[in-house]
């Protein structure tokens, strides 16, 4: 394990105790589910900062869902 590294996180009882329920109820350690949170959050942020930039790049300029899939030769 000397790809990793170990934070140290501080909840209110009531916080932590929301967590440990939302771990239990999906079959997960309180740590698994706790970094699953947080991976997912930094890639939808990922997503949106990226969404932006092409966004920006395109001048506003967007493509409907058809013309999407008729480039990729999809039916609507």
């Amino acid at each position: 394990m000397a790809d990793t590294t170990v934070i140290s996180l501080r909840f209110k009882n009531d916080q932590y105790d929301k967590i440990k329920a939302q771990a239990n109820f999906n079959g997960v350690s309180i740590t698994t589910y706790m970094r699953q949170a947080v991976l997912e959050h930094v890639e939808n942020e990922t997503d949106y900062q990226n969404a932006a930039v092409n966004l920006k790049a395109s001048h506003g300029k967007t493509v409907s869902r058809a013309e999407v899939m008729a480039r990729l030769g999809m039916k609507p």
